[in-house]
């Protein structure tokens, strides 16, 4: 990825004379400036310190991202923040991986929800006029060493991401992204096949019967045909786009909806894993554009 090609100093906040602007705040940073980043009329600020995640979006001074508020009882109602290295929920929070248990903490009780790193410091490695890349380590309470990092960049037309997770170890691994898109909202795709839930909530397998408008009130996981998701977001029609396989849909909250690509479905710890080898990359991206 990107970052594996920094040289050490500047991953660690140095600089060299041909280096790009870097600023390393640390990961017990509880004092980091937001970055934002502006073109034309858009401006998009990112919070290192809150989960590395986007805390606004703005078209021509009209929000677009559901901001922080105090009603909010979690780091994971608000922005636009990575899921790493699970997206949605793993059932019981337990899981068996080579022969061994593990148990996670229930952030959902009782479930475990939207991986480990929506609410930790992320360092920033490097920081321009239009982008931002930062990374964080995996550590407890995810039992498996690696690196996550998380490139964001501000374009003519559109806000373009990628997470890239480094396995030191090998490791069960997804990675997702969880957007809160402001009220009035309403998504004018649909989708040919989805996952029904079963009584705890959990997705079963795919089918192509009974999909349901993804417009209503749903708390779903669909498949992903490679085409864009287009979200109406007051007067602004969003067109996103992914190469996740999954996209999960949550339109259940007054204050937002979610629109969030995932590599794979929730709860696939519990069916078909898929393994990072350790040193191997697990890479997505995800776009909105306008």
């Amino acid at each position: 990825s990107w970052l594996e090609h920094l040289p050490y100093k500047e991953r660690v906040g140095g600089s060299s004379p041909s280096a790009p602007t870097i600023v390393s705040w640390g990961r017990t940073c509880n004092t980091c400036l937001v970055i934002e980043l502006v073109s034309g009329d858009v401006r998009t600020r990112i919070d290192p310190a809150r989960g590395g995640r986007v805390v606004s979006l703005e078209i021509d001074g009209t929000p677009l991202i559901v901001g922080e508020e105090p009603r909010h009882g979690s780091a994971f109602e608000w922005g636009l923040f990575p899921m790493v290295p699970f997206a949605g929920r793993v059932r019981g929070g337990r899981f068996t991986f080579r022969g061994r248990d593990y148990q996670l903490p229930t952030r959902m009780p009782p479930h475990a929800i939207h991986g480990v790193v929506d609410d930790v410091p992320w360092t920033v490695a490097s920081n321009d006029d239009s982008s931002v890349g930062m990374y964080c380590e995996l550590s407890a309470p995810w039992p498996f060493r690696g690196e996550v990092s998380h490139r964001i960049e501000l374009r003519a037309s559109s806000l373009w991401m990628e997470l890239s997770l480094t396995a030191h170890e090998s490791m069960p691994a997804q990675v997702g992204w969880h957007p809160w898109f402001v009220r009035p909202a309403t998504i004018e795709s649909s989708f040919a096949e989805w996952l029904p839930r079963d009584e705890e909530g959990m997705p079963t397998q795919p089918t192509s019967a009974n999909v349901p408008d993804p417009s209503s009130p749903v708390d779903d996981c669909f498949t992903s045909d490679g085409s864009a998701v287009c979200v109406k977001v007051g007067e602004r029609r969003l067109s996103l786009t992914s190469d996740c396989t999954h996209w999960v849909v949550y339109t259940e909250a007054e204050h937002g909806i979610c629109v969030e690509p995932q590599s794979g479905p929730p709860n696939e710890f519990e069916s078909a894993l898929m393994v990072v080898n350790a040193g191997g990359v697990l890479r997505r991206w995800f776009e909105i554009a306008w």
